[in-house]
């Protein structure tokens, strides 16, 4: 009786961590889906006023994701020498808030944003331009 006890235990330990591991695999193996941006998306973005400019996105699938990459780009051209701000943001369902002083007035900046999973994969990238307006009435 008692081997069959020790037995059960065993068979049932190994399908728990059999189950638990396919579970895991899931999160560390599947590319996430790309976010899905909220705001600045329009043509402009006004921080008249402001003491920061707030980036807001949607996470479709936070169990598949360990943080999101936002860079921050003067112009429409994403390459290095236009960068000017690149964070992880390891509370990926939380927005990013940037300083308005690193904006110019009139300037076009461009946000691009994708996800990381668990494993390391990163979902396709979503970006936006947009027209910053500073008023300094």
């Amino acid at each position: 009786m008692r081997k069959i006890l020790i037995l059960t235990v065993a068979a049932l330990s190994l399908s728990v961590s059999a189950v638990f591991a396919l579970g895991m695999r899931r999160d560390f193996m599947n590319t996430p889906p790309p976010p899905q941006l909220v705001y600045p998306t329009g043509e402009s973005a006004d921080i008249s006023g402001k003491d920061y400019l707030d980036f807001k996105w949607i996470v479709i699938d936070l169990m598949e994701v360990d943080y999101c990459e936002l860079r921050l780009y003067k112009g429409y051209d994403t390459h290095g020498e236009n960068l000017i701000l690149k964070e992880q943001i390891f509370n990926p369902d939380k927005d990013y808030r940037a300083k308005v002083d690193i904006f110019e007035d009139g300037q076009v900046y461009t946000w691009v944003l994708k996800e990381v999973s668990y494993g390391g994969q990163k979902s396709d990238t979503v970006f936006n331009s947009f027209r910053i307006i500073k008023s300094t009435k």
